[in-house]
C-alpha cells in the first residue's frame, strides 16, 4: 500500500511512474495520459481496496492472538470473525464499484485498461467467514449449556 501510495504521489509530478505502479495488472499510464482525473480516481480505489486488505489481516492477526485453544468458542472471537465477514462484503462492494468504474474509463477513452484482481471470490469468501461466525456462536451456546449441566 505504501508503494502504491508513493508511485502515485511520483507519478502526478513525473507521469512515467504511473508506468510501474506495484500492486496493480491495470496500464493506467494510457488513463493517466488520456484523463489526469481518471488516473486519480483509479488510484484511489486502488489505494482504498489495499487499505482495506490491510485492516482485514490486521483483524485476523489480533484474532489470532486471542485465540485460545483451550476454549475455542469466545464471544471475542465469534464477532472478530463476523467483523472480518463485513469487511470482505466490504471489500467485494468497492471492488465491483471500481471494476464498474475501470470498465466505464476503458470504454470512456478507448484504452484497456485491464482488469482488477478477481472480486467474485470476495463474496465467496464473506460468506465462509460469516458462515463460521455463526458455527462459532453456536458452539458458546453448547459450551454454555455443558457448564451449566455440570
Amino acid at each position: 500500500m505504501r508503494s502504491q501510495i508513493i508511485t502515485f504521489g511520483v507519478s502526478l509530478f513525473n507521469p512515467e511512474a504511473a508506468r510501474n505502479i506495484y500492486g496493480t495488472s491495470l496500464s493506467l499510464y494510457d488513463v493517466y495520459e488520456y484523463n489526469r482525473r481518471y488516473f486519480i480516481y483509479v488510484m484511489s480505489f486502488l489505494i482504498a481496496l489495499s487499505a482495506m486488505h490491510s485492516y482485514v489481516w490486521y483483524s485476523i492477526a489480533g484474532m489470532l492472538t486471542k485465540l485460545n485453544l483451550q476454549e475455542p468458542f469466545s464471544r471475542k472471537i465469534a464477532r472478530t470473525l463476523e467483523v472480518i465477514g463485513i469487511q470482505l462484503l466490504g471489500i467485494w462492494i468497492v471492488s465491483v464499484i471500481a471494476q464498474q468504474s475501470v470498465s466505464w474509463i476503458a470504454k470512456d477513452s478507448g484504452i484497456n485498461v485491464g482488469k482488477l484482481h478477481a472480486i467474485n471470490e470476495y463474496l465467496f469468501i464473506a460468506g465462509i467467514v460469516y458462515i463460521i461466525s455463526q458455527v462459532f456462536k453456536r458452539g458458546i451456546e453448547i459450551q454454555k449449556e455443558n457448564e451449566l449441566t455440570v
